[in-house]
Formats: structure tokens, C-alpha cells, sequence
């Protein structure tokens, strides 16, 4: 059983809101909204936030709460069965495979903040940038090497406990990120033309909501929260029971929402600025917003602010996400903090170097797809929407929609739990989730 708890209230909204906001915000959200058609999709995503998103995050971390364990055993002991802690594993190795890519994705993300320190983005012509992406991602010895250096950092930093460690640390970069994003956005907004950008981003034309934009907006959602990836789970273990979890869920999904919208605001100015195309895909930051900083006479300093938010939103949910894993293998085999921290930096980081051999020149493939591609595909389309849909299941079926409710109205006398969500719980998150899974595997054959 964990002995880890939270110092306080505060500290428990900024930590699971820091392990939110991270690349699905400010690198993931710009580029989805862009393929979406901007105003109609975020509209959409606001909308499924309230109604999905906001309640599986409440009822993920009150799982946790009432199981009073981690991930790995805590559906065991609520359903009464081990057969139930599968959901657990399920969620464990889904978060350790994403880890595996993610951490790829931030070495890139140093490796571009240190060339734009140094002025080596700002001599390349425009027209090099995507090809020079190309060099960046097959440089697999130096990739491999910052990949390496992250881990230990990120192992320093769990190592020194919840509240020494994580809880420190996600507060100082929390208030980074805030810093960095609004002057950012500032920025965003003194360009010429920076007016297109907001008002594609703010004017929805409700022709393009269709089917894929809903199902890319539900996609990016639970990229975004981390809902079937064991963390939230984790951190409800860790909140009092007399913690009113609704109210804090709510405050922490408003503070997501909040720094992907900014994100937005500002990305797409700049980017309409100097007529580039918001449907560019992953490679937004990489190609398009280093176009936007190559055509600056100043562009160096935007860069590197740039690339150091986007690292600060990567390591918060890099150490939190550790910190989730590391728990439970110490509450599940009774291992030292210090073995279970050793052995999940460990496997992320072996995870991670056949990911970016996905860049080499021979790349290992499964069915077409390299192991990156793979494990985003496995990942994104099958293991969360899985995992979220059994915890669904598990909370409305197995623990009960009244036990659940007892156990939420428990932290706060200001709010109850109406009736018709029992309805929301027992029928439409499971249907919105079983949708999401097959209309990922029939769309990403």
C-alpha cells in the first residue's frame, strides 16, 4: 500500500496539471487543430473535454483514491479478484512504451534548443530546414547520448522523493511554462498579419466539424490528459480522502485546456505571419516554426525560449510519469525506491533506442511501419482507448456507479453527483470509448 501522499492541495493540482501539460499541448494540440481546421476542432475538443475527458480523469484518480495503492494492485483489491489488476499492466506498459518515443521527441527538442543557442538554425537556408530535421533525427549517436542525459536527469529528480522531488520541481517549471507561453504569445501577437492567425483559430466554420474531426479531437484528448496510462491512477492514490477530487479534476483539465488554447495563439499568429501552412503535421516545430525563427532577425533568442518551453512541458510529465511507474513496481513487488527508479529509467531508456533506429538507414520494420510509427499506432490507437474504455467498465460494472458516488460526494459538501451520470458512466463514455477503438483500427489499417 502507498505511504506517499500529497503536501497539499495546491501542490497536487500543479503536479497533475504539470504532468498534463506536456508535448500533447503545445507541440501535439497546434498540429491536430491545424489538420482539424482550427476553430471547428478546438470547439469540438473544449466541448468532448467537459463531457468525456473531465469525468474518465475523475473517475481514473478516484479508483486510485479508494483502491488506497497503486496502478498494479489497486484494481485487484477494488474488484476483489487479481484477474482485474491486468487493467493496471495494461495502463503500466502503456505509458513505459509512450515514454519510449516521448523521450526521443525531447532529445530532438535539445538538440534544437542548442542549435538555435548557437546560431546553427539561423545559418541554414529555409530551404534546408526539413532535410536538416532529417539529419537531426538520424544522427542516432547523438540522439541515443541526449537521450541518455535526460534519464538521468529525470532519475535525480524522482530520486529525491514526491515532494522534494517531483512536487519541487513541477512547481518551479510550472511557473516556467506559464512565463514562457505568455510572453511567447505576446510576441505571437505584435507580427504583421498575426490577425489571419487568430482568426482561424477563433472563427469556427462548422462545415468542417465531421466524424474525423470528433474522433481527432477524442484522439488528442487522451493524449492530452493521460487517461489510461497508470499516472492518474497513481497521483489519486496519493490525495486524502477528504480531498474534493471534482473540483480539483476539474481545476487541473481547465489548466490543460488552457496552455494548449495558448499554444495555439501562440503558434498559428506566427506561422500566418509569414504565410506557412497550419496543416504541416508533426513536423510543425521542427520545420515550420524553425522557418518562422530562421526569418527573424532576432530569431535565435524566439528559438531557443521556444524550444526550452517545449523542453520544461516534455520533462514534467517525463518525471511524472516515472514517478507514477516507479511507485507501483514498489508498492507491487516491495522493491527498494531506489531499484524500482533504476529499473523503469532503464526500460524506458532500452525502449527507446530501437524508437530511434527507426531513423537509420536499414530501419527494422512491422507490417510497413518502423517501431517508432509502431508504437505511436499501438500506443495512440489501441492501448489508451483500450485501457480507458476496461477502467470505464471496471468503475461503472465491477465497483458501481453508487459506491463511486459515495466516494466523490465524501470530499466536498458543495457538490453532488446528479443522477444522470450514472447514465454518462454506465453508457456514454463506454460507447464514445468503444468508438474511438474501432474507428482507429479500421481508419489505421
Amino acid at each position: 500500500m502507498s505511504d506517499t501522499t500529497w503536501s497539499s492541495k495546491l501542490s497536487f493540482i500543479i503536479t497533475t496539471s504539470a504532468f498534463a501539460i506536456g508535448l500533447g499541448n503545445i507541440w501535439r494540440f497546434p498540429y491536430v487543430a491545424g489538420e482539424g481546421g482550427g476553430a471547428a476542432f478546438l470547439l469540438v475538443y473544449v466541448l468532448l473535454m467537459i463531457c468525456v475527458g473531465i469525468p474518465l480523469l475523475i473517475v481514473e484518480m478516484a479508483l486510485g483514491r479508494m483502491s488506497g495503492t497503486t496502478v498494479l494492485m489497486g484494481f485487484g483489491k477494488l474488484g476483489k479478484g487479481r484477474i482485474w489488476n491486468g487493467i493496471g499492466w495494461l495502463g503500466f506498459f502503456s505509458c513505459l512504451l509512450i515514454m519510449g518515443f516521448y523521450v526521443m521527441i525531447m532529445a530532438w527538442i535539445v538538440i534544437y534548443l542548442w542549435e538555435c543557442m548557437s546560431g546553427q538554425i539561423a545559418a541554414l537556408n529555409i530551404s534546408d530546414l526539413s532535410t536538416h530535421f532529417d539529419i537531426v533525427a538520424s544522427n542516432l549517436p547523438k540522439v541515443i547520448t541526449v537521450i541518455l542525459g535526460i534519464m538521468i536527469l529525470a532519475l535525480l529528480v524522482v530520486k529525491q522523493g514526491l515532494k522534494a522531488g517531483l512536487e519541487r520541481y513541477s512547481k518551479g517549471m510550472m511557473l516556467g511554462l506559464i512565463l514562457l507561453v505568455l510572453g511567447l504569445s505576446l510576441w505571437a501577437a505584435t507580427l504583421e498579419g498575426a490577425g489571419e492567425g487568430y482568426q482561424w483559430l477563433l472563427s469556427p466554420d462548422f462545415s468542417k466539424i465531421n466524424f474525423q474531426v470528433i474522433m481527432s479531437a477524442l484522439g488528442q484528448l487522451f493524449f492530452s490528459i493521460g487517461v489510461g496510462m497508470a499516472v492518474a491512477f497513481v497521483f489519486g492514490s496519493y490525495t486524502h480522502e477528504k480531498e474534493n477530487l471534482v473540483g480539483s479534476t476539474i481545476y487541473i483539465v481547465m489548466a490543460d485546456t488552457f496552455f494548449a488554447f495558448l499554444s495555439g495563439l501562440m503558434l498559428f499568429p506566427a506561422i500566418f505571419s509569414f504565410g506557412l501552412e497550419p496543416d504541416s503535421g508533426p513536423n510543425l516545430i521542427f520545420v515550420t516554426m524553425a522557418s518562422v525563427f530562421n526569418s527573424l532577425e532576432y530569431g535565435w533568442v524566439v528559438g531557443t525560449i521556444f524550444f526550452l518551453l517545449l523542453f520544461l512541458a516534455g520533462f514534467t510529465s517525463l518525471i511524472s510519469s516515472i514517478q507514477g511507474l516507479k511507485d507501483s513496481l514498489h508498492d507491487k513487488f516491495k522493491l527498494a525506491n531506489l531499484t524500482a527508479l533504476l529499473l523503469v529509467t532503464g526500460l524506458i531508456t532500452l525502449i527507446s533506442i530501437p524508437v530511434v533506429l527507426s531513423y537509420s538507414d536499414n530501419p527494422l520494420l512491422f507490417f510497413g511501419r518502423t517501431v517508432f510509427e509502431t508504437l505511436d499506432y499501438l500506443t495512440s490507437t489501441i492501448l489508451l482507448p483500450l485501457g480507458g474504455l476496461l477502467t470505464i467498465f471496471f468503475a461503472g460494472y465491477v465497483v458501481g456507479f453508487g459506491p463511486l458516488r459515495l466516494h466523490l460526494e465524501n470530499g466536498t459538501k458543495k457538490i453532488r453527483i446528479k443522477g444522470y451520470w450514472k447514465f454518462v458512466l454506465l453508457l456514454v463514455l463506454p460507447v464514445a470509448l468503444m468508438v474511438i477503438l474501432i474507428n482507429g483500427i479500421l481508419n489505421n489499417p
